[in-house]
């Protein structure tokens, strides 16, 4: 049975329609939203990892997939970034941040996220490890994921595969090498 409705039976039609509007311009900013966080999600060109305030892998997009070899439920809530990073590269970081900030800073995964989670820019070059074992060079961005109380709950490592330029650095030098050498 449907409802009959009249115009003297809505005391304000503007407001119903405006209502809907905003509703119909907010899931649809929410539709645009998810679809962007999907495209960043499911991007293959960049790992994208996230992880809780103590550094448990908890997203593991198709990127990360794809460039080190595990598939995201061999590593979600059972291993850190610093797990899958060359464990040599993560003493040596710890090292020259705690020198260079005057601060001791445990190796592992703090020595990852030490200057992002002071609100510190990091972007910096690791080797990443494979899961068949094999490395490769990274570049890698490190953001705090903060709270509206401003606590850090977790962090984003954006991550690119830095094989290519390395190869063509070192053609370069042995370019420059050769030219020397002729000339």
């Amino acid at each position: 049975m449907s409802e009959e409705i009249s115009a003297s039976s809505i005391s304000n039609p503007t407001v119903g329609t405006t209502e809907g509007v905003i509703e119909f311009k907010r899931q649809k900013a929410l539709l645009k939203t998810g679809a962007l966080q999907n495209a960043i999600l499911n991007s293959a060109n960049f790992s994208s990892i996230a992880t809780d305030e103590k550094g448990v892998i908890q997203i593991f997009n198709v990127g990360a997939e794809r460039m080190l070899g595990y598939a995201a439920a061999d590593v979600m809530n059972k291993i850190t970034p610093a797990d899958i990073s060359d464990p040599e590269e993560v003493v040596a970081r710890a090292e020259a941040l705690s020198a260079e900030l005057d601060t001791p800073i445990t190796p592992g995964f703090e020595a990852l996220v030490f200057k992002a989670s002071r609100g510190i820019e990091d972007i910096y070059e690791l080797t990443y490890i494979r899961k068949d074992g094999s490395r490769f060079p990274a570049v890698v961005s490190v953001t705090a994921l903060r709270d509206a109380q401003n606590e850090i709950i977790g962090y984003l490592l954006i991550g690119t595969d830095n094989t290519a330029r390395k190869q063509a650095e070192e053609a370069l030098l042995k370019a420059g090498a050769l030219q020397k050498a002729i000339f």
